[in-house]
């Protein structure tokens, strides 16, 4: 059996609690970063009022009910299958995520300096988003081994739409969805870490998709993340110049979804990756076979 190597789990855990800090301290503590912020934040107002309607009607699915239930089914998925330690993962990640950015909401105090911000109250992390982004990663790490790509790809496209419908609803900024993401996954890499370590006798690493299809989630979430991190650059260039109107700006808005969507995507691949390094590989039929003979002579 292949030792286990926890130090990409732990390092992603790490590189998530630094990813809240920079995002709070960047795009809230600073002025140039709220203004980004916020313009961004109103660059939706150009959306369609199908559009805004659309992103009411998904957020629909975000609520304390359905929270407990998406918790409960996870929990129950895995105790069926006879897997308490991953019902305990799920909860652990739902609970601890949910936990964490209510209390940052409550610890970490917004500063005001754009005039008419329109969010008064602190709204870093984002709570739908948390919520959201939480049961999508429990349910990938969760999920029996022959539907967990799908649902890892569902879970992205799930987390990342949230996270973009509750900008374009006016209920949070960019930056509270992005702070939400870091908080799940910082969650998701400790337990796993934690997981990984009790139970490594017990985990096989090929129930994670292989490097290549990882690689596919980390390029394409990496292509979105740099295209949307060029294209709100480019607005905040041209507002800073006086080329355009931050009040009137859909491009910010268009930039941060693309952001959005890619960190999510990078974030669920970082974790796949970090995932199947951490487990130890059992040895194949062949290989077991040829041990227990070499044994017996």
């Amino acid at each position: 059996m292949r030792p286990a190597r926890p130090l990409p789990l732990l390092a992603l855990a790490v590189a998530c609690a630094a990813g809240v800090a920079a995002a709070y301290g960047l795009l809230v503590r600073t002025r140039h970063g709220q203004r980004l912020d916020q313009g961004a934040f109103d660059g939706r107002g150009l959306a369609t009022p199908g559009a805004h309607e659309a992103a009411q009607q998904l957020l629909t699915t975000i609520s304390v009910g359905t929270l407990a239930l998406a918790t409960a089914v996870l929990m129950a998925q895995a105790l069926v299958r006879r897997r308490t330690d991953l019902a305990l993962v799920a909860g652990t990640v739902i609970g601890g995520s949910v936990l964490t950015t209510e209390a940052l909401k409550r610890l970490l105090p917004r500063p005001d300096l754009v005039i008419d911000g329109r969010i008064w109250e602190n709204s870093f992390p984002s709570g739908h988003a948390t919520v959201a982004f939480a049961v999508a990663v429990a349910a990938t790490l969760v999920a029996p081994r022959r539907v967990r790509r799908a649902v890892a790809v569902v879970a992205v496209v799930y987390g990342a739409a949230i996270g973009i419908a509750v900008v374009a609803a006016g209920w949070h900024r960019p930056s509270d969805v992005a702070g939400a993401y870091f908080v799940v996954t910082f969650w998701a890499a400790a337990v796993a870490l934690v997981d990984s370590r009790a139970e490594r006798h017990r985990l096989d690493r090929s129930r994670w998709p292989r490097p290549a299809v990882a690689k596919r989630y980390l390029l394409v979430g990496g292509v979105l993340l740099l295209a949307g991190y060029l294209a709100a650059i480019a607005v905040a260039a041209a507002g800073q110049a006086g080329a355009v109107d931050w009040s009137a700006v859909d491009g910010a808005f268009v930039g941060a979804c693309v952001t959005l969507a890619g960190l999510a995507a990078v974030l669920m691949a970082a974790l796949l990756s970090a995932m199947r390094v951490a487990l130890p590989e059992r040895p194949q039929p062949a290989e077991r076979r040829s041990s227990r003979t070499a044994a017996g002579r």
